[in-house]
């Protein structure tokens, strides 16, 4: 003790700056090395960095020893999707109907998207004008569904994404292939098709566009004689 006193006490305000510096160099070279995955020598290293285990790997902390884990029940991840409070029942679609309203503003740009999801999951069945003359029903695969501008005009929104997310009668569930709000901005896009009028599209007028432009060319080429008779 007496010599640590004596050697401080002879140590000049430089030599002590010194000194310290010396032993900042020599802990920093010490501390330092060329490994990428050796952080060096750390103080207290279990303070702040604690051991990590790979995804699906055992783990010795939990019962189960499973290292991946369950949300906690009745929690809701950041941007998850709300949990849809209406049952898969008649009750449900008929509650939904009443109760449910779409989130979402009635904007352009979600009209656009709407109008763009249509095409690619809605339209096959439903046509271009939601009127049930989509070329799945046009080559004879299925039944035609209800037009939207005609008995389904005023079907309400919540019943529309009740549909969607659970499927009805011939239609299946499209939850996994459309998020929530991509369902609320096709149904935005079939409300304006609600307002188009008429009813479900007949069997003539399934024809194609091709066989329509060439009607005209076929009624050309129709002998003289004949075109003179319809005269």
């Amino acid at each position: 003790m007496k010599f640590r006193i004596n050697l401080f006490a002879k140590l000049t305000k430089t030599s002590l700056i010194y000194f310290l510096f010396g032993i900042g160099i020599v802990t920093m070279i010490v501390g330092c090395n060329d490994a990428a995955n050796n952080p060096g020598y750390e103080f207290m290293p279990d303070m702040y960095r604690g051991p990590s285990y790979k995804q699906n790997s055992r783990n010795p902390n939990f019962k189960d020893s499973l290292t991946n884990r369950r949300p906690v029940t009745g929690t809701i991840a950041r941007d998850q999707a709300m949990p849809f409070a209406f049952p898969n029942t008649n009750e449900g679609y008929e509650a939904a109907g009443k109760e449910l309203m779409s989130p979402l503003a009635k904007t352009p740009e979600n009209l656009a998207e709407g109008k763009r999801l249509f095409e690619i999951f809605c339209i096959h069945c439903h046509g271009p004008e939601g009127k049930g003359n989509g070329s799945i029903v046009a080559n004879g695969k299925f039944p035609p569904p209800p037009s939207y501008s005609g008995p389904l005009k005023d079907l309400p929104e919540g019943k529309m994404f009740w549909t969607i997310t659970y499927g009805k009668n011939l239609m299946g569930s499209h939850a996994s292939q459309l998020e929530q709000n991509d369902r609320w901005k096709i149904i935005q896009y079939i409300q304006t098709l609600q307002k188009l009028g008429g009813d479900v599209a007949s069997a003539d007028s399934t024809a194609s566009k091709k066989d329509t432009a060439m009607a005209p060319k076929m009624a050309a080429k129709a002998p003289a004689k004949a075109r003179a008779k319809t005269k």
